[in-house]
């Protein structure tokens, strides 16, 4: 039986819909875009790996060929990476985004030949998890940003850093002149040189770059001990030699504690 349409004040329009349906329907025209949009971005990994390993293998073959000047063997290993290259963008590797990779979860596609959506040019993709590390990452950069930027009178890293930059300098000319052609001398040579290399290395990174550096002056008042120890315990040739070890020793040693006891404030990146 056909209900007649109502007139009147309580007569509904046949077009009017409920919030509920509103909210949940979308446009006609939206669903045929949206579905062609994931067509393209699909991914389908087998054919992906596929088209890679093919390109991969003609890029050795080319290889193996400009070497043997085959250039038969170039042409058809050009021709193999051209396909490679084409079934890979074909299966959908520039569309292939994620925020984690499971290699299990991608043998496993590879094996069954499932496909999953792929992100379209200019989206992008994330998970609370990348989110937040996203955004820890921003705070950590701009703390470093901030701690470069701002310089204190009591900080003594610098001045230690090109302090020890000198005691290096020292070491290696004491080399060319207080080193005798010995047994001995070889050995005080062998040792001033690693420690004067360290101790450079450790001053161009106090001297230059912004930071604490507790590691680099742990690493220089280290140095300095073993290069103190070496000048008093160790035999010598020449007595000027051991002198410049043990001053040098103790000046490295003091440079590692104004780097380390700096009353510099910080904060450290990511608390």
């Amino acid at each position: 039986m056909t209900v007649p349409p109502r007139h009147g004040p309580d007569a509904t329009p046949a077009s009017s819909a409920s919030p509920e349906e509103g909210a949940g329907s979308s446009p006609a025209h939206g669903t045929g875009s949206t579905s062609s949009t994931r067509r393209h971005t699909l991914v389908r990994p087998r054919l992906v790996w596929s088209g890679l390993a093919l390109a991969l293998l003609g890029v050795v073959v080319a290889g193996v060929g400009l070497m043997s000047s085959a250039w038969l063997l170039v042409g058809g290993a050009v021709l193999v990476l051209v396909i490679g290259a084409c079934l890979s963008w074909a299966g959908g590797a520039m569309h292939d985004a994620t925020t984690g990779l499971d290699l299990r979860d991608e043998l496993r596609a590879v094996r069954d030949g499932t496909t999953h959506p792929g992100v379209r040019a200019g989206a992008q993709t994330g998970s609370p998890a990348a989110r937040a590390e996203a955004a820890r990452q921003t705070r950590v950069t701009q703390q470093v940003l901030d701690q470069a930027r701002h310089t204190s009178a009591s900080d003594w890293t610098k001045p230690a850093g090109w302090t020890l930059l000198l005691v290096a300098a020292v070491l290696l000319v004491s080399q060319w002149e207080l080193v005798a052609h010995s047994a001995t001398g070889r050995s005080n040579s062998y040792l001033d040189t690693a420690v004067a290399t360290v101790l450079a290395l450790v001053g161009l990174r106090q001297a230059l770059t912004p930071g604490p550096h507790r590691i680099a002056a742990a690493l220089g008042g280290l140095s300095g001990l073993g290069l103190t120890l070496n000048g008093v315990l160790a035999p010598h040739d020449h007595l000027s030699l051991a002198v410049v070890e043990t001053v040098g020793g103790l000046v490295a040693l003091l440079c590692a504690a104004a780097a380390t006891l700096s009353t510099r404030t910080r904060t450290r990146p990511g608390s």
